[in-house]
């Protein structure tokens, strides 16, 4: 009996050592029958095995809470594309290029006489270009011819303000210039009209078809008083510039000087036709249609020239006379007191005739 106990307990062990998993509930029972412990750790768990399977736990744990972390927690925030690659700074802000435009230069010509006009304006022209052989401007500057001497009007009714033949060119510079056309209009100023025509005469050598230095020496031989060599002059500048206003307006002066007043008048529409704003052609014409006794025709011109420039001391100095003429009272008033307004200093030759004849009219 001992012998198979202990053959029992041999192939027990042996079964203990070769394949623990292989041992059984029932040989573990037949053991405890025969009065035998109980292995430890033959069953059930052992402490190695709980700590193990404690180990074990903990591992699978820490992975399950990391995974678990990893699942819910936020992703971190990834830094913006414009961070991530390095983009190219801004480039400068830039002015607007501003392009700066020249005005364009106005060709010289000579500006309108402020004077009275009972005579009308004769201002020596200068040439458009600097050749001999062409139009040039001169640096000398053109100056308005002083007013002519109007008669003293009668009272009640004053006459019509004499026309002269001739206009005193204004002062010339201090020193006399090196040119000939700047000569000629340094000597016309001074009146020195012989030393004028022989420096026209040489740019007419020079070049026989400049309209402005033909219509110059018009105004030289008006001024001397042969109307008969003005003429022949205006009439030259036209010739070569058929739209030359200055020449026909100063070619009706010469005319009006003649007694040729149909003639004159034809002009004066002339350069109207042109340039319908020329206050001096309106008002000569004016005066050709008073001078042939048609003074309504010559109020409704002066009225024309008061409108198209109402700061003109001739117009209003011409207008006041016809209205005066005719008897127009307050007309005549209003129109002598705009002359002292606007020509006081540039004609005070006229005030004291112009404030005694508004004393007359009881308008003082």
């Amino acid at each position: 009996m001992s012998l198979i106990l202990d053959a029992l307990r041999r192939r027990s062990a042996a079964r203990e050592y070769d394949d623990p998993s292989a041992q059984t509930a029932r040989t573990d029972r037949v053991l405890a029958t025969l009065g035998y412990r109980r292995r430890a750790g033959s069953g059930g768990l052992t402490p190695n095995r709980l700590i193990a399977y404690a180990g074990i736990a903990v591992a699978l744990g820490f992975v399950g809470l990391w995974v678990i972390v990893a699942i819910f927690s936020p992703a971190p925030p990834g830094r913006p594309a414009a961070q991530r690659t390095a983009s190219a700074p801004p480039p400068p802000p830039t002015v607007p290029s501003t392009t700066v435009v020249e005005p364009a230069r106005p060709e010289t010509t000579q500006p309108a006489s402020p004077l009275p006009v009972a005579t009308p304006s004769a201002t020596p022209e200068s040439p458009s270009t600097t050749a001999p052989t062409t139009r040039r401007s001169p640096q000398v500057p053109s100056a308005p011819v002083p007013p002519p001497r109007a008669s003293t009007p009668r009272s009640p009714v004053p006459r019509e303000p004499d026309v002269p033949a001739a206009s005193t060119p204004a002062p010339g510079p201090t020193a006399p210039p090196t040119d000939h056309f700047g000569l000629a209009l340094y000597y016309q100023r001074i009146s020195d009209f012989d030393n004028a025509l022989t420096q026209y005469r040489v740019l007419l050598d020079q070049n026989d078809s400049s309209a402005e230095v033909h219509n110059n020496v018009g105004l030289v031989y008006r001024e001397r008083g042969q109307l008969d060599q003005a003429i022949r002059e205006f009439q030259r500048a036209i010739e070569i510039d058929p739209k030359y206003v200055r020449a026909h307006n100063n070619l009706g002066v010469a005319l009006m000087g003649s007694n040729r007043l149909d003639a004159a008048a034809a002009e004066f529409r002339v350069a109207l036709a042109a340039d319908p704003r020329n206050v001096e052609s309106i008002v000569n014409l004016a005066l050709v249609q008073k001078a042939g006794g048609r003074g309504a025709d010559a109020r409704d011109l002066l009225l024309r020239a008061v409108s198209v420039d109402a700061r003109s001391p001739g117009a209003h100095y011409n207008l006041a006379l016809v209205a005066d003429e005719a008897g127009e009272v307050s007309m005549a008033i209003e129109h002598y007191r705009a002359f002292l307004k606007l020509g006081a200093v540039t004609h005070a030759d006229l005030v004291a005739r112009v404030r005694a004849r508004l004393a007359a009219l009881g308008g003082a």
